[in-house]
């Protein structure tokens, strides 16, 4: 079996932002476990290694949390550990905050080749209503830092819909990051999540989040803006200049065989999906024991593989093609799909010729109410 990505939980922060649902948890809470923690990844991957369940990567993402807690020489001894195939993409999740010019520089001696910057706004009473911890001239800094410390693949996250938030407002953001000139924007609407500080404040009333015209005016504007700037909007919620798309994410929207190792982390070979625990505790026991680090997992049938196939792939630009897709599931679309594409055709959220399929224009802004008709 060909497994060539993998993902790396790191499940430590600074604090918890306001709409956070990730699992992460505040570094000053976790006792030593922070410092035990790429050990316990190593035994993780053991494991793995033992199964023979790891190809050649060309794609390594360190996600979270905030990877960028992890010292670079914690980061330079897991990649070492891992085989990798010729010029691989190595990304790093990162806070502002948590990152100076020398340590970026660490970062990428390490083996760190695309840094992703969680900036998410340049006004200061957003990021504080967050609950960020950097200031605007930060997050600046550090993607200049970044370029000095020879890093030349640089993706910024920003957020829209957020309480308060004006299109006035969206548009400073938006300038403000074009003139980074970063490689890559991945531009991410406001979803409040059970549990999270944000939501239980909704739910008493004493929050407010943008409306939904709101957000989709704020979407195509960012889309007319970047396509100026030469980005391309390869998919729902990401910008690329030319070459620079996330070679990593492409390969989950592409449904390719992923391995995922960390606290919470989740994996997906062929049709059967797993998840780690999410509980440090837990995580560690397991492990410890020599067992894989289980929560749940589930074999899927070829029903609910296909329903996945296409709905992850009309998230990317280039849609769904007919023939890719018969060849590798036996059946085309056209064919298991037909009422529901028709459907979607009739709404005008869906483009459809003989050769594939792709949202429209409108159906990027509205992708949810297209995948549920595949689910």
């Amino acid at each position: 079996m060909n497994i060539s990505s993998l993902y790396i939980h790191i499940p430590f922060c600074l604090r918890k932002c306001q709409y956070c649902d990730f699992v992460s948890y505040p570094v000053a809470d976790c006792g030593g476990f922070r410092e035990q923690y790429p050990q316990l990844l190593l035994q993780e991957l053991e494991l793995y290694r033992e199964q023979a369940e790891l190809s050649l990567l060309h794609t390594i993402y360190f996600g979270g949390g905030t990877p960028s807690l992890l010292q670079p020489h914690e980061i330079e001894l897991l990649l070492s550990a891992l085989p990798q195939a010729e010029q691989p993409e190595i990304t790093l999740e990162a806070n502002p905050e948590t990152l100076d010019e020398a340590k970026l520089a660490a970062f990428a001696s390490a083996g760190i080749n695309r840094l992703s910057l969680g900036i998410q706004s340049f006004q200061p009473q957003l990021l504080a209503a967050m609950g960020r911890g950097h200031s605007p001239q930060q997050a600046q800094d550090m993607v200049s830092a970044a370029r000095r410390a020879g890093l030349s693949n640089i993706n910024i996250d920003l957020i829209y819909g957020l309480p308060g938030q004006n299109l006035e407002q969206w548009q400073a953001d938006l300038a403000a990051a074009l003139a980074l000139e970063t490689e890559h924007t991945s531009l991410y609407s406001l979803t409040l999540e059970p549990g999270t500080p944000w939501w239980q404040q909704q739910q008493q009333g004493t929050l407010q989040p943008a409306d939904d015209d709101l957000g989709a005016e704020m979407l195509e504007l960012a889309i007319d803006r970047l396509a100026a700037a030469g980005y391309q909007h390869y998919e729902i919620s990401n910008f690329a200049r030319p070459g620079y798309a996330s070679r990593h994410n492409l390969a989950y929207w592409r449904r390719e065989n992923y391995l995922g190792l960390g606290v919470a982390a989740a994996g997906c070979l062929l049709n059967y999906r797993y998840y780690n625990q999410r509980s440090l505790e837990d995580y560690r026991r397991l492990l410890e024991s020599g067992q894989r680090p289980l929560f749940d997992e589930e074999h899927l049938n070829i029903d609910q593989v296909m329903s996945e196939a296409i709905f992850l792939g009309l998230r990317l630009q280039e849609g769904i093609d007919f023939a890719a897709f018969a060849e590798q599931y036996g059946i085309s679309p056209l064919k298991r799909f037909r009422r529901q594409i028709r459907k979607m055709e009739a709404a005008g959220l869906l483009e459809a010729d003989e050769t594939g399929m792709r949202l429209s224009r409108r159906g990027v802004l509205l992708g949810n109410q297209v995948f549920m008709q595949f689910v």
